[in-house]
């Protein structure tokens, strides 16, 4: 039987590599002409902040605290961007939800 920080150890890793998956399908939207009614920059600050956000996943991946903050803080800044130039839609709320996921996740996981 395996142990509960083993199970809980693959899911926190799957749920990382959904959101690395995710990214990646973000960014190779952001260049299909979706966000060009926003203007030039918003699709290359989209992209900047997904590759900030690449960098505290794989930080998370390593179980540093610090790159919970610096998750939180690229998606309140796309959050911000989003609504600055009217991108905004309540259904980008939803990247916030792994937040409370990766807490519960690490809870009890030894770093390793």
């Amino acid at each position: 039987m395996k142990n509960v920080n083993d199970i809980r150890d693959v899911i926190f890793k799957t749920l990382l590599g959904v959101l690395f998956a995710l990214g990646l399908f973000d960014i190779l939207y952001s260049f299909t002409g979706a966000y060009a009614p926003y203007g030039l920059l918003y699709p290359a600050s989209h992209v900047l902040l997904t590759i900030i956000l690449f960098l505290s996943l794989s930080f998370i991946w390593y179980r540093e605290q610090w790159a919970l903050f610096l998750y939180a803080g690229v998606i309140l800044a796309h959050l911000g961007v989003d609504f600055f130039v009217g991108a905004f839609h309540p259904a980008k709320l939803l990247l916030l939800l792994p937040l409370p996921a990766f807490l519960y996740l690490w809870k009890g996981v030894q770093k390793k």
